[in-house]
């Protein structure tokens, strides 16, 4: 009997641990469907135009938008010169080329209409916010946290400053190239491939970024922060490839701080000592972190606490203590934690150079200077938001169900907080009351209700705003030379001599009111004092257009009809829209039998200001010196529909020369 062969027992072979083993099987990863996340893009999107639509019937206000467009014509000047200007020249102390190109072209556009100007910075910001929402989205990977980031970015009211007031458009044009070169770093940092060109975008973009404002010059910190994030290791190279950047960010704060020197934005430390600086950047440090949960009692300008013999008010000194209480219940808790240490720094190191530690302008905090520094705060309270609806945070797991719709409750909140700024910033008037209801105690923003209504011819209203601004802040210029201003065209003179000569011993630097009291020296016939008057405006500023129109006058005067008539060409050549100058000029040219040149100049001026019927009525008197009579009759017929009394007799003689 043949016995079978035994088969012998064999250890796997190699191949046999090809095979899938179940204990060592991955758990599968479900694949995202990409529509959700472009689904989040496309509610960024419709989330900032329903909260930043009411800026877009925003007009323009009186604080700082005459210097950036209203009043600035060197916006208007659209050719390779122009353009060029910008990139060696500042403008209302800062070096932003980027941004005044942008305020040019939509003035090429559209001239002074403000829709263009509020139209693009809400898309601008959206866009911004979009940038944040893809930063977000790839530093992360989780579509709740991008959606919660991208969200609260866009509509937070904390922006609203940013965007519906023009002149703050710098902050949303910086913003956007700021974040679009964090992502570029991040494909730097995390890809193998095309590393040189997504390094060269990143460039780019914070050029770009630093050409809209010189704040962008923290995006090398935001770099590390990211490398941390990503898990790069620490090593000297980390350093060394941001060694570009780094200089950049030298390079443009150097200019950035010649810039604000070019206006004495810079403050001496001995108006507030570096002691009192720390209380106030604690404070500040502070204060945008609260405003991120209840943006309530926001204003334009915050203005420093006031001193009591010599102290300010004792919370003030405990808010370094309370800032480094956080600061360690945050060590303590939080700081293994890779995304909270992520946002914390990065808020920190891009709200560091606007904590007034280095003492720029007048307002210790500012709405705007959260435009870049709230994703930090906003990341770290989307990685909280994410633990605690998935019910991560014990304290709150017992409301992990309806969590996420309480945040849907506060960010609609928010929203409305948004729409309802906007209608803060709906025009001068507006934005000034807002301030003045906020702080009543804000001396500059009674000035500039008063400004605002001197030009509305609300005299009445406008004195008393200018004699509050005084009784706040007896040592602030503008309010005299301004009620100076009206107390002269009410012809109140000695009233407004008074006032001019206070304005300028306070401050002997501003060129207007030399203008304005070389004018009331001329109705007083004193020709020698207005004229050194004069030539001190010019001397400060010597593209002053109406120094040069009121000096025509004065040549006028004295009977110098050349260097009158070179004047009012002068004040044209810096100012194409100066109505005064026209005028002027064309009388001058009629007084001297240049008539035809006369009502040409006069042809302007009444497109320039259709309602002056004086204007109407300098013309008619042209046309009758040139026989012209039917202009002459009609130009007087008009000057009386806006009010002029018109000679009865010389209308009738006009009716018979012109055959009527």
């Amino acid at each position: 009997m043949v016995q079978k062969p035994q088969l012998k027992k064999t250890t796997a072979s190699p191949v046999s641990k090809l095979q899938p083993v179940k204990t060592k099987k991955s758990i599968p990863v479900k694949k995202t469907p990409g529509y959700i996340l472009y689904l989040i893009f496309a509610a960024v999107a419709v989330a900032g135009c329903i909260a930043f639509w009411p800026s877009l019937s925003d007009t323009f206000t009186n604080w700082d938008d005459p210097g950036y467009v209203t009043m600035n014509y060197e916006i208007r000047n659209w050719t390779n010169a122009g353009i060029g200007h910008f990139f060696h020249s500042y403008t209302m102390g800062n070096y932003h080329p980027l941004t005044m190109l942008s305020l040019a072209f939509e003035y090429h556009i559209d001239a002074l209409k403000p829709y263009i100007y509020h139209r693009d910075s809400m898309i601008l910001h959206i866009l911004a916010s979009l940038a944040v929402t893809w930063l977000a989205w790839l530093l992360t990977r989780n579509l709740s946290m991008t959606a919660f980031c991208g969200l609260l970015f866009v509509i937070h009211p904390m922006h609203v400053e940013s965007v519906a007031w023009i002149a703050g458009r710098k902050d949303v044009l910086f913003g956007l190239f700021y974040f679009l070169a964090l992502i570029a770093f991040y494909f730097f940092a995390t890809s193998k491939k095309n590393k040189g060109l997504f390094y060269f975008i990143c460039l780019v973009f914070f050029v770009l970024s630093l050409l809209s404002k010189a704040v962008a010059v923290t995006l090398p910190i935001s770099c590390l922060l990211i490398d941390y994030l990503v898990k790069r290791p620490l090593k000297i190279n980390l350093i060394l490839e941001k060694t570009p950047l780094f200089i950049l960010s030298i390079v443009f704060g150097i200019i950035s701080i010649k810039a604000q020197q070019s206006v004495s934005a810079i403050q001496s430390e001995k108006v507030y000592p570096i002691v009192d600086r720390l209380f106030f950047g604690s404070y500040a440090f502070l204060a945008y972190i609260g405003k991120l949960f209840l943006p309530v009692d926001l204003c334009n300008f915050y203005q420093y606490p006031v001193q009591t013999n010599g102290y300010f008010p004792i919370i003030w000194y405990f808010y370094p203590v309370i800032l480094a209480g956080l600061l360690f219940m945050f060590y303590r808790y939080a700081r293994k934690n890779k995304e909270m240490v992520f946002g914390l720094l990065f808020y920190a190191s891009a709200i560091f150079l606007l904590l007034q530690l280095l003492p720029v302008g007048t307002a210790i905090i500012a709405d705007r200077y959260s435009y870049i520094a709230y994703f930090g705060l906003i990341f770290m309270l989307g990685a909280l938001y994410v633990k605690a609806s998935s019910g991560k945070i014990s304290s709150l797991k017992s409301i992990k169900r309806v969590f996420p719709f309480l945040v849907a409750a506060w960010m609609i909140w928010l929203g409305n907080i948004t729409r309802a700024r906007c209608e803060v910033w709906k025009n001068t008037e507006s934005l000034w009351r807002d301030a003045i209801e906020k702080q009543p105690d804000l001396s500059s923003a009674y000035n500039n209700l008063g400004f605002e209504l001197y030009t509305q011819g609300k005299y009445d209203e406008a004195v008393p705003l200018f004699t509050k601004s005084i009784a706040l802040q007896p040592n602030f210029d503008l309010p005299y030379s301004n009620r100076g201003q009206i107390y002269r065209l009410e012809g109140k003179n000695d009233l407004a001599m008074a006032d001019y000569n206070k304005a300028i011993a306070l401050n002997p630097k501003t060129s207007q009111t030399y203008v304005s009291r070389a004018v009331l020296f001329c109705i007083r016939q004193k020709l020698d004092s207005a004229g050194a008057d004069f030539d001190m405006a010019l001397k400060l500023d010597p593209n002053l257009a109406e120094a040069y129109s009121n000096r025509g006058n004065y040549d006028d005067m004295r009977n110098q009809y050349d260097s009158a008539i070179a004047d009012y060409t002068k004040a044209i050549e810096l100012k194409p829209d100066l109505p005064d100058a026209y005028e002027n000029r064309g009388e001058a040219l009629i007084k001297h039998k240049q008539i035809d040149a006369g009502i040409a100049d006069l042809n302007i001026f009444l497109q320039l200001k259709p309602e002056s019927a004086d204007g109407f009525m300098k013309r008619s008197s042209a046309y009758l010196e040139k026989k012209d009579y039917k202009n002459a009759l009609a130009d007087a017929n008009q000057a009386q529909s806006l009010g002029f009394k018109v000679d009865a007799g010389y209308l009738q003689g006009l009716k018979k020369l012109a055959g009527e």
